[in-house]
């Protein structure tokens, strides 16, 4: 699971790269890799602290998850918030 929604953010941070550069908008892509670098910690977490409370460490790691994917959430709204108000 972790590492299809980093490949999502991956593909999503480059194409916002692009996005970005031909709309001349601040680099908010960057806001992708740190919700990459959430999702590696919350899996490095899983895995080094395996033997310890299993409540806390799923816990922990829920939080991490979730820090990342508002990070991924808040670039996404920054480069592609107008289609919602195309749409609509």
């Amino acid at each position: 699971m972790v590492i299809s929604f980093s490949a999502v953010l991956y593909i999503m941070a480059k194409l916002s790269e692009r996005m970005g550069e031909a709309m001349q908008i601040k680099p908010y892509y960057y806001l992708y890799y740190v919700g990459i670098l959430f999702f590696v910690l919350a899996s490095g977490y899983t895995l080094v602290f395996q033997t310890a409370d299993a409540d806390l460490v799923h816990m922990v790691s829920n939080l991490l998850l979730a820090v990342g994917m508002t990070f991924g959430l808040v670039a996404t709204v920054k480069y592609w918030g107008w289609l919602i108000k195309e749409i609509l």
